[in-house]
């Protein structure tokens, strides 16, 4: 006899429907997985066979061979056991077939039977929700992450009996409520504890507010790490649909979610000798690398100089598409990676140069090399360069910094006015308008003294096209942040001429 049942399987971030077909025949007995199963599905074998054994019903012995369908996706997850299972008991006529028509089972099979919990299940009820299926049977430790997705029926189980009976009629397993997740209030360092580094700081405002990439240089110990420790309290909370997407590339990285959406947006800081597949994503299966756990939120490098070249190179894409590409033999798969950059860089291998205090050791070929590494096109995509200079010895001690809470009420007052002007679009933040003519000239408008600026700009500093685009970009986040500003006037000179201002490059 032959059977259907229901899974996913889990590609990178997103999963597809699985249909597994279970026949059962006279023949030598034995149990075959076809359909191209890897990985932890090529052992499911042994798992389905000995939980079968204990599920408390006899199985005669038959040839029994199981397709996960379609044949030309991977699956290597062994969440697919289950649906094994549940197969083969209605192609043996333990089950009705019939019960099996529109639920989606996911949960790796223990040998005695238990069920437990397996990576992935908020992308696969979400996979669920998307093809149509109403109902999920999961197993127990991951149902309150499968209920994060509205609308779909969540039935927890913990053992492969307790599931025949419910596919049986002999008990209900009643629809699974989500327990609710403890509220836990963010914890990060206040920017009152920044004394000085006006520019640095107005370019951290601007950074969050608009959605920018930002790079501070200066020597070593005048504030770059401690304002980026500092910048995960100024950003916004994640919207439901934002937090769902954070969710389900942690809960894919991590194989377990917290009990509740992810709300606050994620910031990664990866050391320096992070590898490139560590970075951008990779590894067999493919897992998201860090500037994809930063999707949404913020992506720090600290000692942006010191990391390997094919690291820095590979942000082009993401920085500029909001996704990365993994290419492999396999086949072609795409991560979200719409991160805000924010690096840190010494102006030379010392770290002294231009210091007001220390003489920098450094011969001008070895400070030429090192700045080199950091190429002309992915500077392009950095809409802030801000400098910071220590501040001397004998100076007056500086009074204490405004707080965060300050700063992130102008940032929330400056994202509503871009969600006013930018609604009816994809677009969430300036950063994200993009590059045609349209767009630009629609959102990012220029009085005409603004205009005869950028173009003196273009000539002095041989701005390229993407670099004048992020300028006005910039400019409209600077408007964005003034309360008495109509959000849909044009960009003035002054605007301008300081967004020209928070890019200040290194060599410049």
């Amino acid at each position: 006899m032959m059977s259907r049942s229901l899974t996913a399987a889990l590609q990178g971030v997103d999963g597809s429907l699985v249909t597994v077909e279970a026949d059962v025949r006279l023949g030598l007995p034995g149990l075959t997985i076809v359909g191209r199963a890897a990985g932890a599905v090529a052992e499911a074998r042994e798992r389905v066979r000995s939980a079968l054994s204990h599920c408390g019903h006899e199985l005669r012995p038959r040839k029994q061979v199981v397709n996960l369908a379609p044949a030309d996706v991977r699956k290597d997850s062994p969440g697919i056991d289950l649906a094994v299972a549940a197969a083969l008991l209605a192609s043996h006529e333990i089950v009705p077939s019939t019960v099996l028509d529109r639920v989606l089972l996911w949960g790796e099979l223990a040998l005695d039977g238990q069920v437990r919990a397996a990576g992935g299940a908020l992308v696969v009820a979400d996979t669920a929700r998307r093809h149509g299926v109403s109902t999920i049977v999961i197993a127990r430790d991951n149902a309150d992450e499968a209920a994060l997705i509205p609308g779909l029926e969540v039935l927890a189980v913990s053992s492969l009996p307790e599931l025949v009976a419910h596919l049986r009629g002999d008990r209900t397993i009643p629809a699974h409520v989500r327990s609710p997740g403890e509220a836990i209030a963010p914890r990060s360092p206040d920017m009152a504890d920044v004394r000085g580094l006006a520019t640095a700081r107005l370019g951290l405002e601007v950074m969050i507010a608009g959605g920018h990439n930002l790079l501070l240089h200066g020597p070593p110990g005048v504030g770059k790490t401690m304002l980026a420790r500092r910048a995960a309290g100024l950003l916004p909370d994640l919207d439901d649909a934002a937090a769902l997407e954070v969710t389900k590339i942690h809960g894919v990285s991590r194989g377990r979610v917290a009990s509740d959406l992810i709300r606050r947006p994620p910031v990664r800081m990866p050391h320096h000798t992070v590898s490139v597949a560590g970075l951008l994503g990779g590894g067999t299966p493919v897992r998201p690398g860090e500037v994809s756990l930063a999707h949404r939120g913020m992506l720090f490098l600290d000692e942006l100089l010191e990391f390997p070249r094919a690291c820095l190179e590979g942000l082009r894409e993401p920085l500029e598409d909001g996704d990365v590409t993994i290419v492999r033999a396999s086949g072609v798969l795409r991560l979200p990676a719409r991160f805000q950059l924010m690096g840190a860089m010494n102006p030379c291998p010392c770290g002294y140069l231009g210091h007001p205090e220390r003489v920098c050791i450094d011969p001008a070929t070895a400070v030429a090399r090192y700045r080199r590494r950091l190429s002309g096109p992915l500077m392009d995509r950095v809409d802030l360069v801000v400098p910071i200079v220590p501040q001397s010895g004998d100076a007056p001690e500086l009074p204490e910094g405004e707080s965060s809470a300050g700063i992130r009420a102008r940032i929330d007052a400056a994202r509503d006015r871009q969600r006013e002007r930018l609604v009816g679009t994809p677009w969430r933040t300036n950063a994200e308008i993009p590059a045609d003519a349209g767009a630009i000239e629609t959102h990012c408008a220029l009085e005409p003294p603004a205009r005869a600026l950028l173009r003196d700009l273009v000539r002095i500093r041989r701005l390229s096209p993407r670099a004048q685009h992020r300028l006005r970009r910039v400019a409209r986040t600077l408007a964005d942040l003034h309360a008495d500003r109509d959000p849909t006037a044009a960009i003035t000179a002054d605007e301008l001429a300081q967004a020209a201002a928070l890019r200040c490059l290194p060599d410049a």
